[in-house]
């Protein structure tokens, strides 16, 4: 089992100084996620990141327009931690989180195959 919102997974959308080569991370204006090509670079401010953006352009950007691409699994995770127990899925104890996280799953797939039904 692999823990949801591990430092690398942050559902809090945290700027991240250190974004890993080849992960996808959200860029500033775009809906489409980003693929990071090399960095940090130091520069005068911020440190910047070389990116591909979705359309196929190469950029270097500030680590401030960047966030992490939080998937669908935590995000619904997070939701149900806070709703059924009133706490962040990080302060619940593990036995609780991997229920939680297996009901979020289950909550996907559901979603997945009635896609378009009534």
């Amino acid at each position: 089992m692999t823990f949801i919102f591990t430092p690398e997974r942050d559902p809090r959308r945290e700027q991240v100084a250190d974004h890993k080569v080849g992960s996808k991370v959200k860029y500033r204006g775009m809906t489409m996620p980003a693929e990071v090509l090399s960095g940090p670079h130091t520069s005068p401010g911020n440190d910047r990141y070389l990116i591909r953006k979705a359309d196929g352009n190469v950029s270097l950007v500030p680590v401030t327009d960047l966030e992490r691409v939080v998937p669908r699994v935590d995000q619904v995770a997070g939701t149900l931690s806070v709703v059924i127990y009133g706490r962040a899925f990080v302060n619940l104890d593990l036995r609780t989180q991997i229920r939680v996280a297996n009901v979020a799953k289950n909550v996907l797939d559901i979603a997945d195959r009635t896609r378009g039904e009534v």
